[in-house]
């Protein structure tokens, strides 16, 4: 059975600070700095890895995860209507379950909570190693730190099921904040000089998260004909992933333009074409880690890579895990 570990209250209120504590206590080792900074290593029963903890002004505080747990990790959450989080993946991958929704946070992806309650579980598979950064906090103590500023609030996050997308970390419109997120990973509060540099970064990445709020991209109105065509394109891509056609190939398959095509597709699936693609064949060799003891080079000729040392890196890069050792923690 796995244990479920429980995050509540209001970020700043005795009652999230007692939760973190007690949930981070149960996990790790805290070694805290002189730098404003409280290292948590994980106890080794529990995994390998760091959650970093750094707090800034305004009750805004970055947390650093690079963790890959030895078990399936499970954390349930349930926060007020005013929490606030911005976090960035780096490497591996973290499930979502939320009122009813469910999606994934990879590397690469951008996820911010929406002006709501929150209530639901995040999971981390044994063997993945999960690298990451967050801004957590409070809406309040974000618009108090950008008023400081001079700055205006930030824009509305948009209607239910768009805030819904972007907390999924499936939205494309945040996707300009990841790389001061990624700067900010990097850094340490050491110095006056690298907490100037921090807050120069978060800034970029407020920034970035106000101009993608704001863009109001157009989003295609597909026939019926054309969503069918795009819904045929995985298919297409899989039965091919040997030689995979090229987008002007699908497009001519599809009956459509390369633009269509590309618009069409991630206003139906949310992300680029190939990168659904890498992420079913990514997918389907996990499935077959486990599932059989077929050799690693014959996994990733399977689903589509021409060598062994492609699908290592690729596999890793997607779930912060070798191929090897992934099977090796599942069996």
């Amino acid at each position: 059975m796995v244990h479920t570990h429980q995050l509540c209250g209001q970020t700043g209120s005795a009652e999230a600070e007692e939760s973190q504590s007690a949930y981070l206590s149960s996990i790790a080792h805290a070694e805290p700095g002189h730098d404003g900074t409280v290292r948590h290593q994980l106890r080794p029963e529990i995994g390998d890895g760091t959650i970093e903890v750094t707090t800034l002004r305004r009750g805004l505080s970055l947390v650093r995860y690079d963790v890959e747990f030895s078990r399936t990790h499970r954390l349930a959450y349930r926060f007020p209507g005013d929490h606030f989080e911005l976090e960035h993946c780096l490497d591996g991958r973290m499930r979502i379950r939320e009122s009813g929704s469910t999606g994934e946070m990879r590397a690469s992806a951008v996820s911010l909570s929406p002006r709501g309650a929150l209530d639901g579980v995040v999971e981390y598979e044994p063997g993945e190693r999960y690298r990451a950064v967050s801004v957590t906090g409070t809406w309040t103590g974000v618009e108090s730190y950008l008023r400081d500023l001079g700055a205006y609030s930030l824009p509305a996050i948009g209607p239910e099921p768009v805030a819904r997308e972007r907390y999924l970390g499936r939205s494309t419109a945040l996707l300009p904040a990841a790389d001061p997120l990624r700067e900010i990973f990097a850094q340490r509060r050491d110095s006056a000089g690298r907490l100037l540099f921090l807050e120069s970064r978060l800034l970029a990445a407020l920034a970035a998260v106000t101009d993608g709020l704001a863009a109001k991209p157009a989003e295609p109105e597909l026939a019926a004909h054309e969503a069918a065509a795009l819904r045929r394109v995985p298919d297409l891509l899989w039965q091919h992933r040997h030689d995979p056609p090229t987008l002007a190939q699908l497009a001519r398959m599809s009956a459509m333009s390369v633009r269509r095509l590309t618009t069409g597709f991630r206003a139906l699936y949310g992300i680029p074409v190939m990168e659904h693609h890498r992420r079913r064949c990514l997918d389907r060799a996990a499935t077959l880690l486990v599932e059989t003891d077929w050799p690693i080079a014959r996994i990733a000729s399977e689903v589509g890579y021409a060598s062994a040392s492609n699908f290592g890196y690729a596999f890793r890069r997607d779930r912060g895990s070798s191929p090897a050792r992934f099977r090796r923690a599942r069996t």
